[in-house]
C-alpha cells in the first residue's frame, strides 16, 4: 500500500474537514520545525484546511494567543516559564484561560566546540559555568582555557527554563557572548573552542559535540485559549496519528 493510498483511506476513516479552513500558528523553532513543518503539507492536502506558521519565539506566540491574532502558540518549555518571560515583556496573561496540549518531547543539551575534551557536566558544574562562578575549562576537566558562554536573546522560552531547572533562579552570567537563537548558538559554538551553549536536542548537528548532562525536559506544547477548537484538535488527532504511523 502505497503512501498517497493511505492518507487516502486515512481521510475516510478520520473524517476530512466539510469546510475547509485556516489554522494561525506562531510560536518557537524546535516546536515550528519538529511538529508543525513535520506535517503541514501532509495535514493541509488530508484536510483542506491551511496552515499559517510563523517561526518566531514561544513568547511571542504565546502574547500573539493572548491578543487573538492566532489559533496557537507552539512553544517547548513548561507553561509557568512563558508566562513568566511574557510578563517580562508587559503581557500578563491568566494561566486559567489557556489549556496547553502536550503534543511532543523537548530535550535541551548542552554543545560544545568539537575539541573541547569534557565529557560530562553536573548540573552544579553546569550551574557554576552559566552563572560565571567557574570561568575555565580545567577547573571541569577540560584544557585551560577561558570559557565563553553563549547565550541568545530570542530563546525566551529556554533561558527561562535553564535559569528555573538549573540554575535555580540565579541571572546568567553578565560576561556572556550574545547572538539572537538556537542555530546562532551552534554556529558560534562550532567555531569557538571555549564556548559553550544550549539547544534543544532537536536543532543540533554534528559540527559540536554534546557532553553528557542531567535530563532537562518538557513537553513541546499546542497552547489554546480555552480547548482546542474543531480544527486544532484535528490538527492533533492527525499529528498523533501520523507521527505513530511513521514510527
Amino acid at each position: 500500500m502505497n503512501r498517497v493510498t493511505v492518507i487516502v483511506i486515512a481521510s475516510l476513516l478520520f473524517g476530512g474537514s466539510a469546510r475547509a479552513d485556516e489554522i494561525k500558528v506562531e510560536g518557537g523553532a524546535t516546536t515550528i520545525s519538529s511538529v508543525f513543518l513535520t506535517v503541514q503539507s501532509m495535514f493541509e492536502a488530508e484536510t483542506g484546511h491551511t496552515m499559517s506558521v510563523v517561526q518566531s519565539t514561544a513568547v511571542a506566540g504565546m502574547i500573539a494567543l493572548e491578543a487573538g491574532k492566532v489559533d496557537i502558540a507552539a512553544a517547548a518549555h513548561p507553561l509557568e516559564d512563558l508566562l513568566a518571560a511574557a510578563a517580562k515583556e508587559g503581557v500578563v496573561i491568566d494561566k486559567s484561560t489557556l489549556v496547553a496540549t502536550p503534543i511532543e518531547e523537548n530535550r535541551l543539551i548542552a554543545i560544545v566546540h568539537k575539541s573541547n575534551a569534557v565529557k560530562r557536566l553536573s548540573k552544579e558544574q553546569l550551574k557554576d559555568i552559566f552563572t560565571g562562578k567557574v570561568g575555565n575549562w580545567k577547573e571541569v576537566g577540560g584544557s585551560d582555557l577561558d570559557i565563553d558562554v553563549v547565550w541568545a536573546t530570542e530563546t525566551k522560552g529556554q533561558n527561562a527554563q535553564f535559569t528555573r531547572v538549573v540554575l535555580d533562579g540565579e541571572p546568567v552570567t553578565a560576561n556572556i557572548r550574545e547572538v539572537k537563537g538556537y542555530r546562532s548558538i551552534e554556529n558560534l559554538v562550532a567555531v569557538l573552542p571555549s564556548g559553550v551553549g544550549i539547544i534543544p536536542v532537536s536543532m543540533s548537528s554534528s559540527q559540536i559535540h554534546a557532553p553528557e548532562i542531567p535530563a532537562i525536559t518538557s513537553p513541546m506544547y499546542v497552547i489554546t485559549k480555552g480547548q482546542p477548537s474543531p480544527k486544532v484538535q484535528q490538527f492533533i488527532d492527525f499529528y498523533r496519528r501520523e507521527i505513530n504511523f511513521l514510527k
